[in-house]
Parts: C-alpha cells; structure tokens; sequence
C-alpha cells in the first residue's frame, strides 16, 4: 500500500476550479452527489455475456439483474491498446486515448494525468484501488499515483491462494475491499473505489470447485466452455460483492459502475461462425469482439434505463463526472470522451486493435483499406452487414461522423 498527495498537472490549481457550478437540465446531473463511488472492471468481459443462457443456464444471472435496474450500455466498445487491462484502466480514469504501444502505465505514467479521483479529491474524497496480483504488475505502482489514487491494495493484503495464476479469486478481492471501505463509511469519508478483477483472465482455468455451470462433452473442457465457466464465476463473485455492500450499509450510499476491460474471444484464436453457431447468437468477428458493457447502478429508486447510444471508455469519465455533479466544462477539464447520458450522436476511436483511423459510431464500424477511406469498409453495428453501396465522399464523411 502507498499514499500519495495530489498534485494538480503542471502545479498548483487555481481556486476557481474547485467551484461547482449548477448545471441545469442536464439528465442525471448530481444523482450521485454524495455518494460513494464504486467502479468494477470486469476481465475479458464481452457484451455479448449478458442475457446470454447456454444449455438452459444464464451465463450471468447476477448482471443481467443488474442490467435491468441500472443504466445499461449495450454499444460500448473497449479502446485499449496494447496494455490491455491497465490501458482500460488508464482510459476510463482519465478520458484520454491510449497511443497504442507501449502500455500508457509502462511508457506515461511518469506523467500527473487528470482522472476521476482527482476532480473527485476537490469534493474530498477518498481513492482507493484494488488489485490481487503485484502492483508492480505493467507498472501499476507508477501509474496509480499518476492518476491519484491515494492507497492501492495488492497482492500481501489478500489471502496467498491461486485462483488463477494472478493470485487470490474475485470473492478474495471483493471481501478485502469491503473490510478496507467500511471504515470509511462508519467516519462519513466519502470515497472512490476502484476494483480490478482477474478471474476471467484467459486462459480461464478456474479451480473446480469454483464451476457453477454444467455443460455437456462438446463445451465442457474446450476452449468457449472454459469461458462461459470462467466468466460464469466472475458474475457469481460480483453478486456475492452486491450482497456485502448491502449487508454493509454501502448499497444505498454508492453509485456503482460496472464495465467490461477487453474481449475475451480473441478473433485470432475463435472462429466467429463458431461462436455464432454453439451459442445461437449473431456474432461478428471485429464488433462483438470489442463490444463490452457498461452499466450504472444509482443509489435511491431510479427505474432501470437501456441507454443504445455508441460509447467507448473514453466516454466513461465524463458521464460519471455529470452523475457525480462535476460539470467538467466548467472546470475547463478536456475530455475525449462525452457524457452518454446528455448527447444525441456520438463517435470514438479505436487505435490498436483495428487499423489506424478506424471508429465507431451510432450506425457503423469503419476501417480504412489501404487508401485510407477512399477503400475503406462500413459494417452496420446493428444487422453486422457491410454497407457496400457506400461512397466515402467528404459529404458522406461528414454525416458518418454525424457532424
């Protein structure tokens, strides 16, 4: 564990910065102001996985639960470059871009970066994070300070056993999270948690006595069956964490975020016909892949909310800024990313596992050919078919990015 003292990206701030501003009708703006913030970053979990049942046995129970009370994103996609788990965990604290390669937490974490816990110290909270491997792990004990968190909590403060070859289970993690927080909250100090999951990780051999699901001779075993099993315990440990925090006094004091790191489902080494075929589901080999999802529990009795509008985890930062009440343009605070919750349109970027200029939007996924949009393709994001009679035209162009 380490503290660290924040420091404003290029020095001291200046006062006006800390001034909140009433933001009127903006939806959702403050419904989580005074709460605790809760974020969980689920490993290798794809979109497709929720609602999802196999052989008669949902594959997420807990969060499709979940899905139905909060506000749920179906259309998000992972823009993670090649840190993978850390780099989701750079792009959703700070709404900036990862370059790609190196891993933002190996080649920027000498950086002050602004992030969520840092407009969230100005309200004074706490930070904490949490993460059962070593810190040292693509250099997390650089890039936590970086993105001010006060304490990280790594593997010596969980119990020494091998869930996977990452370390303790997600339950281990979810139990010393809430020993570590409910101290806080008995001292009235508000705090922002973030939870970093591993027992999902690839290649998803998980202990048997930790298999919920039961599956026949063509998954048991095989490479999708280790998934749905893996990913099966991770939804199973996330329902016994909700259960904590209610038992805690946390549930109706917290807004929690749930959020997919990355796929599972590597296109190299799964045939999307495959996957399509085993688990009756339209699968495409680039969009399902980088699909992930988001949810947003709020404290209090907000009705469940399908939000279909395209995001990305740049698009993360600002639209729990706007729950949290911080009105990021009133602090002139720069993000890539948009508030979900308060756009009609919306258009982001994947960098490292497409091809250099590739986006999504609310209709399409483009990648550029070889000539950049002059060949490149269009595939509908909704029916998975590529619209051929499309012609890149600066006109076209401009509608695609619904400027």
């Amino acid at each position: 564990m380490a503290d660290f003292k924040f420091k404003a990206l290029g020095g001291p701030l200046p006062l006006k910065i800390f001034e909140y501003k009433k933001v009127n009708q903006k939806a959702y703006f403050g419904a989580g102001n005074g709460y605790n913030l809760i974020v969980v970053q689920l490993e290798s979990f794809q979109n497709f996985l929720v609602n999802l049942s196999v052989q008669g046995q949902e594959v997420t129970p807990n969060l499709n639960k979940l899905s139905a009370k909060s506000i749920y994103f179906p259309n998000v996609f992972s823009q993670i470059g090649r840190g993978n788990t850390s780099d989701a965990e750079f792009t959703s604290n700070t709404s900036i871009y990862p370059v790609g390669d190196p891993a933002m937490s190996s080649g920027y974490a000498d950086r002050d970066f602004p992030s969520i816990a840092k407009l969230l110290h100005a309200k004074g909270y706490i930070s904490n994070t949490f993460h059962v491997n070593e810190v040292s792990f693509w250099d997390r004990d650089r890039l936590y300070p970086a993105l001010g968190f006060d304490k990280y909590y790594d593997k010596p403060y969980f119990k020494q056993e091998i869930f996977n070859r990452y370390g303790a289970s997600d339950e281990e993690l979810y139990t010393v999270a809430i020993e570590k927080l409910q101290p806080l909250h008995r001292n009235n100090k508000l705090f922002y948690a973030q939870l970093v999951t591993v027992s999902s990780h690839s290649p998803f051999k998980i202990p048997k006595a930790s298999r919920r699901l039961k599956l026949n001779k063509d998954l048991d075993g095989k490479l999708l069956g280790n998934y749905l099993t893996a990913v099966n315990y991770a939804d199973y440990a996330l329902g016994t964490f909700i259960e904590k925090l209610k038992h805690a006094g946390l549930w109706n004091q917290s807004v929690l975020v749930v959020y997919g790191d990355h796929f599972g489902l590597s296109k190299k080494k799964y045939n999307p016909e495959k996957i399509s075929q085993t688990f009756g589901i339209r699968y495409h080999k680039q969009i399902s892949t980088l699909n992930i999802p988001l949810l947003i529990h709020l404290p209090g009795k907000h009705p469940g909310q399908r939000v279909e509008l395209t995001g990305g985890q740049t698009d993360i930062l600002p639209t729990v800024a706007n729950i949290m009440g911080i009105d990021l343009k009133s602090l002139g605070f720069t993000a890539f990313g948009q508030d979900l919750l308060n756009v009609k349109h919306n258009t982001i970027g994947v960098r490292y596992y497409l091809p250099s200029g590739s986006f999504f939007n609310d209709d399409i996924l483009f990648i550029p050919g070889k000539k950049g949009f002059e060949d490149g393709t269009a595939t509908s994001i909704k029916s998975f078919k590529k619209i051929k009679t499309l012609r890149l035209t600066d006109l076209n162009m401009r509608k695609l990015l619904n400027a």
